[in-house]
């Protein structure tokens, strides 16, 4: 069988030969110096190989910079990732609907291998990124409730940084951060753009005697710390999407407006309008009928017709004047619940 050898496979074929001699001697044998190579021990010579490679990526591994550890963080809670990685069909989000989920450890383990293994695709540096994943991804797991504070710019990664050296110096995350899984959901509602300062809260419970509908969440947060879910990143991701995620897995979930929605109005009923009867020291005892002037004008509140009437449903100590009433015109900001036991309220 003839072969023909290109110009570069005849010059390798020279090179090879004027290192080791011809390949094979007349009878079909390895020649001396190929016989030679061959009876080398192969297990040998790849333990010489493996050995240090794995005493290398063990030991005097330098630890990552904080900038580093940082960015893997960000990526943990999806900073940075393309929408179609999170959402690959916009069926799987269609208008105004909200999907709750849980972030897979093992995807996010292999994000943070893939951005290691930049720059090195040896059996050197593969083996170091083995060794080292453990090590960043605790590294990166206490990086995560600072990634909110660096991004509202609260903080420096710098300071972040010493901050959890001196934590870590006084023994306070010794606890496998990595056990507490992350969760989230996704909110794809005309809410996000009309409540651009909507705030989110998330409890451990559910139980509506623990945490009552109309409870004060600040005060609730003081008093109960430990039914707070931390809340690790808020952000939306255009006009009408909202992300969120949790250091945990919340049984109740609440969307508020804003404080600053506090305002009067009235209930509608029907062709009407209804005022709660309220007296400031729990909840509301019903509501009345709010009576209209008879004018040219529609829709004026006849408000000493109004004061009257609520009044009558319920009498107060002394005369009613305008703070009383004012207190029956109040609206508080809405706030839409959800349940992992009991249907949203």
């Amino acid at each position: 069988m003839t072969t023909h050898l290109s110009t570069g496979g005849r010059l390798l074929a020279e090179r090879l030969g004027a290192l080791v001699g011809p390949l094979a001697d007349p009878a079909g044998q390895p020649a001396p110096k190929m016989r030679a190579l061959l009876a080398e021990r192969p297990a040998a010579r790849t333990a010489t190989i493996a050995e240090p490679t794995a005493a290398a990526a063990t030991a005097g591994a330098p630890p990552l910079p904080p900038y580093v550890e940082h960015l893997l963080a960000r990526w943990s809670l999806l900073h940075d990732l393309p929408f179609r990685y999170l959402v690959p069909d916009a069926r799987l989000l269609p208008p105004e609907s909200i999907r709750f989920f849980r972030l897979d450890t093992g995807w996010l383990e292999r994000l943070r291998a893939g951005a290691l293994a930049v720059g090195g695709d040896g059996s050197r540096e593969r083996a170091g990124t083995r060794t080292v994943l453990p090590r960043v991804t605790a590294a990166v797991t206490e990086q995560l409730p600072l990634v909110r504070e660096v991004q509202r710019t609260r903080m420096s990664i710098p300071v972040a940084a010493d901050l959890l050296a001196e934590a870590r110096a006084a023994g306070e995350l010794t606890a496998a951060a990595g056990e507490v899984p992350v969760t989230g959901f996704l909110l794809r509602s005309s809410l996000v753009s009309g409540w651009p300062g909507m705030e989110v809260r998330a409890w451990t419970s559910d139980d509506q005697a623990v945490v009552r509908p109309g409870v004060d969440p600040d005060e609730l947060a003081r008093s109960r710390p430990d039914l707070v879910v931390e809340l690790l990143r808020l952000e939306r991701l255009s006009p009408s999407v909202l992300v969120a995620l949790f250091r945990g897995a919340p049984r109740l979930v609440w969307l508020e407006e804003p404080p600053q929605s506090v305002q009067f109005g009235l209930e509608a009923d029907g062709p009407g309008w209804r005022a709660p009867i309220r007296t400031g020291a729990g909840p509301d005892l019903g509501s009345v009928a709010v009576p209209m002037r008879s004018g040219p004008v529609p829709g004026v509140v006849d408000v000493k017709g109004l004061a009257a009437a609520l009044d009558q449903a319920h009498r107060l100590p002394q005369p009613r004047g305008g703070a009383a009433l004012a207190l029956s015109l109040l609206q508080a900001p809405s706030r839409q619940r959800f349940g992992s036991s009991t249907p949203p309220s």
